[in-house]
């Protein structure tokens, strides 16, 4: 991100304000909005491919053999994006 969090902050502390920041920043949030939802996406696809578990949602050999940093990070990935009830992340749930 360019330094436009810190001129913000400068126009806000210096109650002043500078027009050309906003189309700056309309571009930078669209860009990092878009960024967001298809990070989203990938981290569904990683989570419902249930490649640690089982048919049952248990914990199978790989999960157990696995590194503790992945297997938290898959669990914690999903509890995150909230994948046991229906949200606005998971409306658009590619399919996997």
């Amino acid at each position: 991100m360019s330094n436009l969090l810190e001129r913000l902050k400068a126009c806000l502390e210096n109650g002043s304000s500078d027009q050309s920041l906003l189309p700056e920043a309309m571009t930078e949030i669209g860009a990092l909005s878009k960024r967001v939802d298809e990070l989203e996406e990938l981290l569904i696809m990683i989570v419902r491919t249930g490649w640690p578990w089982d048919e049952d949602n248990e914990p199978n050999e790989i999960f157990r053999s696995s590194k503790d940093g992945f297997a938290t990070a898959i669990v914690e990935a999903r509890d995150l994006l909230g994948l046991g009830f229906r949200s606005t992340i998971t409306r658009t749930e590619p399919k996997t």
